[in-house]
């Protein structure tokens, strides 16, 4: 999925302005603070990131409360995604340690 910018103005029946600042919006999508700096991109912005979390128009069918409650499951299922794989990564670690270790005692004999 990428990034949906709004529709593009038509300068003669929105004006040119319009066009100018649709263009300034559409630039400070790689501005470093951009999304600070422009209403219409954070629009933009709040409109995509509801859509990646629950799907097309997410904005329009489901709550704030419920978008955030959705938004900090994630958070949460990610962290625990992340803590399983570090788990994981140090018993692999350990067993690898185990195996060396009796290899090494059974060369010896």
């Amino acid at each position: 999925m990428s990034f949906q910018f709004g529709p593009p103005p038509d300068p003669d029946k929105d004006g040119i302005m319009e066009c100018h600042h649709y263009r300034n919006s559409v630039d400070a999508y790689d501005r470093d603070g951009g999304l600070m700096d422009d209403a219409q991109l954070k629009h933009w912005f709040v409109i995509n990131a509801c859509d990646v979390i629950l799907g097309e128009d997410a904005m329009y069918r489901y709550s704030a409360r419920e978008l955030f409650e959705r938004l900090e499951d994630l958070s949460t299922s990610a962290q625990e995604w992340d803590d399983l794989q570090d788990a994981r990564m140090e018993a692999d670690a350990n067993y690898e340690e185990d195996a060396r270790e009796e290899y090494y005692r059974l060369c010896d004999v």
